[in-house]
């Protein structure tokens, strides 16, 4: 048996040492690249994807660890005046609702809504998830949805020109298309990617940039016709993978971007509502909340829960294709294109 000397024991095991080492540098250099291609990853429905053309700079934080005041938007003027006047009473809601699935075929809703008889409430979603918009807009960088605009167009239009009480609603926080454009004013992870909920980038409820933009959209959809504008899913996601620091819990950020958009809107003739928000939201004024996928059996809990609410008869309205009973007290809006759930 051939016996390996001390001198090459030791160069051996300085070999290994070497190696071991070189290896270890080699791991930490593909986290660090694993970490610093993150900040290029795109999510869209087909999956991820790579894009080295995307501005990757960073929210800045204060030395205190709050987020820094983001600028609004560039050339959006925001200025509002509405000639008309708030009614003394809350009007009681009662009608339909159109959702974006409905929107997929725009011409039997259009034949739908010329069977309805006025006066009626009729709510119809015009932004998705994805940022797409359900209506021509002038608002720059838009991205419109690949259905027959025009013909959603001529549904407002009816609805306008035959005294039907219009409600606009709109997805408030989820906004891939803005997110992707503004992704300073979107939420992220830890590696500076933009966060996914529910398949759709969300937006930081703190921005004044995304403030802007939620009012100019809910300033066009007024100038529309639109007497009342739902934001919906008007609440900070829980997602455990959001890096956010604020000097503020995440129920007051939300407040706060809530009382920027009823002051906002406080001159004017139209009312600012929101949909599904946490149940520890607190409403003001005229406002009301629209709430969607309740059962008759979940009426009673659902209005407990909603404790921060004055008056729920006049402030909570039910989307609901249900004929359940239980919805009866309440106001109530159901599909146009009607799918009963018993």
């Amino acid at each position: 048996m051939r016996i390996i000397s001390y001198r090459s024991k030791t160069r051996l095991r300085k070999g290994l040492m070497i190696l071991l080492a070189v290896l270890g540098a080699l791991l930490l250099c593909l986290i660090l690249f694993a970490v610093y291609l993150g900040r290029y990853v795109v999510y869209t429905p087909e999956g991820a994807r790579l894009d080295f053309g995307r501005n990757t700079a960073r929210d800045v934080t204060s030395d205190t660890g709050a987020r820094a005041t983001l600028p609004p938007l560039e050339n959006v003027e925001i200025e509002f005046a509405d000639p008309g006047e708030r009614g003394g009473e809350t009007a009681r809601v009662n009608g339909y609702y159109i959702d974006l699935e409905m929107l997929q075929d725009p011409g039997a809703v259009l034949e739908a809504v010329k069977e309805l008889s006025p006066p009626c409430t009729v709510m119809i979603d015009l932004k998705g998830g994805n940022g797409s918009f359900y209506y021509t807009t002038s608002i720059d960088g838009a991205r419109q949805a690949a259905i027959d605009i025009s013909t959603v167009d001529a549904v407002i239009s009816y609805l306008r020109s035959h005294g039907f009480t219009m409600v606009a609603r709109i997805r408030t926080f989820q906004d891939t298309n803005f997110a992707e454009n503004h992704i300073n004013s979107a939420l992220r992870t830890a590696s500076g990617s933009l966060w996914v909920g529910n398949g759709f980038y969300w937006l930081d409820p703190a921005s004044e940039t995304v403030a802007a933009y939620l009012k100019q959209i809910a300033r066009e959809l007024a100038e529309k016709g639109f007497k009342e504008i739902v934001f919906d899913d008007f609440r900070f996601p829980n997602g455990t993978q959001i890096v956010y620091n604020s000097e503020v819990n995440r129920t007051e950020l939300i407040a706060g971007t809530a009382t920027e958009l009823l002051n906002f809107f406080a001159s004017s003739n139209i009312t600012i509502s929101f949909g599904n928000p946490a149940t520890d939201f607190v409403l003001t004024g005229d406002s009301r909340v629209y709430i969607s996928g309740v059962t008759g059996s979940g009426v009673s809990s659902t209005v407990k829960s909603y404790s921060g609410l004055e008056d729920p008869q006049t402030q909570l309205v039910f989307l609901t294709g249900s004929k359940d009973r239980r919805f009866d007290d309440w106001q109530v809006l159901r599909p146009l294109l009607s799918k009963v759930v018993q």
